[in-house]
């Protein structure tokens, strides 16, 4: 299977740089042939500017800018997402590739009049990430991240895509021996994709 992971942090000496290694040797070990987009050090631009968002629905020109990455999303038949939650949300960078990559004709299309999914060569989704806030306070207040990755990403993938999400709560706070083991889960679940 192709899998393309996205990964979204600045210091590849954090929990999110070692899940993000986890993940990716992992997925290898299984046999997959890995995309690995690191979102920092590709120095991937995710700022949409007044002339990308001119262009936005102007297909297919509005991918121009971004085409290596759309190649490299509709090339995938799983995508993993890599990342940290930074103030309930996706880091800025993800949030960027999101915004600049998910155009329309490529995220989604419009079907007699209609909003379809675009990324149907996507079968298999996944997030691994991790909270400081505890799991009841995401959930007080929605829990976005989420949110985004089970139901906005499902809505544009194959219809019936498999949703997994990996979240270690409360990092801050845990011991050395509860984050080796969610990295050590994290690990078996990629070996077995």
């Amino acid at each position: 299977m192709r899998v393309h992971v996205i990964y979204a942090h600045p210091l590849a000496d954090s929990l999110a740089g070692t899940l993000h290694r986890t993940v990716v040797e992992n997925l290898t070990h299984a046999g997959h042939e890995v995309d690995d987009l690191d979102l920092y050090a590709e120095g991937f631009d995710p700022v949409l500017s007044a002339e990308g968002r001119s262009s936005y629905h102007d297909v297919p020109d509005n991918r121009v800018p971004v085409e290596s990455y759309v190649q490299r999303l509709k090339a995938a038949d799983a995508l993993v997402l890599c990342h940290p939650v930074w103030n309930f949300g996706w880091p800025a960078m993800l949030k960027g590739y999101f915004d600049r990559v998910f155009l329309p004709d490529v995220s989604f299309v419009f079907k007699k009049e209609r909003l379809g999914p675009g990324l149907t060569n996507i079968k298999k989704l996944t997030t691994v990430t991790t909270y400081g806030s505890k799991r009841w306070r995401a959930a007080v207040l929605g829990d976005p991240p989420r949110k985004n990755a089970t139901r906005f990403l499902r809505a544009i993938c194959k219809p019936g895509v498999r949703v997994d999400y990996h979240a270690l709560y409360n990092i801050d706070r845990l011991s050395r021996d509860q984050v080796e083991s969610f990295i050590r889960k994290v690990g078996t679940k990629m070996r077995n994709y």
